[in-house]
């Protein structure tokens, strides 16, 4: 049901630059206040703007106070494609959502933001680390007919 859909632009997009993107979407970041967030080095967080700036995505913007300083922001485009993503996915959750009996929808939200308080909580405990996609997959188990569309 949450695959990709075939017509979505960012379909081809890495998880990496996705999250990126994600994190843009929101405020225009330092890189290396993007690298400390998503745990990578101001080197690699680079190379992922470069490529999205080269697909028109990500645009870098001066600090009005130090030339030096670039700020990293989602074009118009990016913001757009972003949008309409997010737009898509509610409009998917929301069929799901719809072939369930409402007692059961109230449930499960209520269950989704205790999971997200437990979350706020786990990492504030922890050291604010994120951990890839390739870690989680080590470290839970996961069934053998689990498999990932790379």
């Amino acid at each position: 049901m949450f695959k990709p859909v075939g017509d979505d632009p960012l379909v081809e997009l890495p998880v990496g630059q996705m999250r990126m993107m994600r994190l843009l979407g929101n405020k225009s970041w330092t890189p290396s206040s993007l690298g400390e967030e998503l745990g990578l080095s101001v080197s690699a967080v680079t190379q992922m703007a470069n490529r999205l700036d080269a697909i028109g995505l990500l645009a870098r913007i001066e600090d009005p106070t130090d030339r030096r300083v670039k700020h990293l922001t989602l074009t118009p485009l990016g913001l757009e494609l972003m949008r309409k993503r997010q737009e898509r996915r509610v409009r998917l959750l929301e069929t799901v959502l719809n072939h369930m009996p409402v007692d059961r929808q109230v449930e499960f939200i209520h269950l989704l933001e205790e999971l997200l308080e437990a979350s706020a909580k786990a990492t504030e405990s922890v050291d604010n680390s994120i951990l890839t996609e390739a870690e989680v997959e080590q470290r839970l188990p996961l069934p053998p007919s689990y498999a990932r569309d790379k």
